[in-house]
């Protein structure tokens, strides 16, 4: 049933965005999927597929988005509008535990070789990234 709603959102993201935005978020979509497989296959000795790669990607994003609207309706509810210090540092630390969690859920690794993979196919990923937006 998820995957009738990841191929809708990608339809109606295909329909207002220009073609060329839609190829190119494919790519990087395909990109990312396989320096995910890659990074897994390479720190934790796991095959994952295509789909499990994905999976952990809109996973990730998913517990990311979820933490911050847990943060912002506590900083509406408490009337709190700075965070310092180490409140800071914990906030930083649960954005970082729910993103590799994400990854620990959909490849089912350990929480260790999950934070790596994620560490490492997030650098990855932005380096390719910068690399593709000067092509493009």
């Amino acid at each position: 049933m998820h995957y009738l709603l990841f191929i809708g959102a990608f339809l109606f993201f295909a329909f207002i965005a220009p073609l060329k935005l839609t190829l190119a978020t494919c790519a990087l979509l395909l990109i990312v999927t396989t320096v995910i497989r890659f990074t897994t296959r390479a720190v934790a000795g796991v095959d994952s597929s295509y789909s499990d790669a994905a999976k952990a990607v809109g996973l990730s994003f998913f517990f990311l988005v979820l933490s911050f609207f847990v943060l912002f309706s506590f900083s509406k509810g408490t009337g709190v509008s700075q965070i310092t210090g180490f409140a800071g540092y914990l906030v930083f630390a649960a954005f970082l535990v729910s993103y590799i969690l994400g990854f620990k859920l959909s490849l089912g690794l350990s929480f260790g070789a999950s934070s790596v993979v994620a560490v490492i196919s997030t650098v990855a990923s932005t380096v390719l990234f910068f690399a593709f937006r000067s092509v493009v």
